[in-house]
């Protein structure tokens, strides 16, 4: 379950930002990938080997561990996209190029969002769509699509090898088809009206159709990248999240009957240059958004292509962190000074200084909190919510699949 935002703030000027919400043990990887001119014909994704590109342009991806495709991610030609599951009627393709694997290689491959939902559409009609994307549980759907550059959004809704796409300025989108209406362009045998593909029940428990209402008018307004975050860290109204699950809230929390939680927020900046801003770890509400810029060398959160192993066991420690805080509600101070880094680094020279300083300040801000999550009292919440975590605890050290490299 996952929410993906963009906008078109002036020209020249965009905003993107996604969460990625997964297992709660599952690490994902930030990883920059540089350009590169390919010698080799094929390349091995997921589930399918499939023709590889003669060059590929530089990635900066968040990545499930395990898997080869992304989460989520920019291009050095300023391209962003996010992937989204939807729940749609029929059979899902128990094998094809996953959603992630679309993300990933179509990032690689275009200059511009045009480009990139063109070829994410060659590929789907080429190789079809499908696989087991579920991390310690099967879990088959299809994909939605947010792709942008600093001048296009583009919605893209998919039902097996059918598809609806719309051109926006501004947009979010969740686990819900929500393309209704005869706009924009699709499919030969595509519905006019897309959402008549939705299957109800999975959409309708995946809280899709409440965190829609709280992206829309959020992405609507925003006008920064701090904008941008507090949308990724909202909770909906008479949520206690860090005591109960939550589904429908932006900011996602597992525990008790929820099984997905946010493990990984990016936030993108599209003007005169690029800037990300990563969280690197779970639960946006607790975490820092760390800036980094194309053109720079990789520091943590971002890692160099063939370090996944490093960069989950820097996930690890931010979770060990995260977890010690479930069932607990952390001090005012705690988001004061969160909230008074973020806005330094944000007033910040945009460049490698910032991002190294930001790394170390970042690590200064764990230290002085890490070991302090008793000082809040007992663990509260409902028994189920609990046992859930301490069976979750327990399975964190005992990962479900092996990490890859991703090459």
């Amino acid at each position: 379950m996952c929410d993906t935002l963009g906008r078109i703030v002036n020209e020249g000027f965009a905003l993107f930002a996604k969460n990625s919400d997964r297992s709660p043990n599952e690490p994902q990887v930030i990883e920059y990938r540089p350009a590169r001119e390919h010698r080799e014909t094929s390349l091995r994704a997921t589930y399918l080997t499939i023709d590889q590109a003669a060059r590929t342009y530089a990635t900066l991806l968040s990545r499930p561990a395990w898997m080869w495709g992304a989460e989520m991610g920019v291009n050095d030609q300023g391209v962003c996209i996010g992937n989204e599951a939807v729940f749609t009627k029929g059979r899902y393709g128990r094998s094809g190029l996953t959603g992630m694997d679309l993300v990933r290689l179509a990032l690689e491959r275009a200059a511009s969002a045009r480009q990139a939902r063109d070829l994410i559409l060659e590929l789907l009609e080429r190789h079809g769509q499908g696989g087991d994307c579920g991390y310690d549980h099967s879990f088959f759907y299809d994909n939605a699509f947010l792709i942008m550059d600093r001048r296009e959004i583009w919605l893209l809704e998919t039902a097996g090898k059918k598809w609806v796409c719309r051109k926006v300025n501004v947009g979010s989108i969740s686990n819900r088809l929500s393309l209704a209406g005869a706009e924009g362009e699709r499919s030969p045998g595509a519905p006019a009206d897309f959402t008549r593909l939705r299957e109800p029940l999975y959409s309708h428990f995946s809280g899709s159709k409440q965190r829609l209402c709280q992206t829309a008018p959020l992405a609507a307004k925003a006008e920064s990248a701090a904008d941008m975050m507090a949308a990724l860290r909202t909770h909906r109204a008479g949520a206690d999240p860090l005591v109960k699950g939550d589904v429908a809230s932006v900011c996602m929390h597992a525990g008790g009957l929820v099984g997905d939680h946010t493990t990984s927020s990016m936030v993108v900046e599209l003007g005169e240059k690029t800037t990300v801003w990563l969280t690197g770890s779970s639960t946006p509400c607790l975490s820092l958004f760390l800036p980094w810029e194309f053109g720079t060398e990789p520091q943590a959160p971002v890692f160099p292509a063939g370090s996944a192993e490093e960069a989950v066991r820097w996930w690890r420690r931010r979770e060990e962190f995260a977890r010690a805080w479930v069932g607990r509600t952390p001090p005012p101070e705690f988001y004061a000074q969160r909230n008074a880094l973020e806005h330094s680094w944000l007033a910040l020279p945009a460049g490698a200084e910032r991002a190294r300083r930001a790394r170390e300040e970042e690590e200064a801000f764990w230290s002085r909190w890490n070991g302090r999550a008793e000082e809040a009292g007992p663990r509260r919440g409902a028994g189920r919510f609990l046992r859930y975590w301490e069976t979750k605890n327990r399975a964190l050290a005992q990962p479900e699949r092996p990490v890859v490299s991703g090459d």
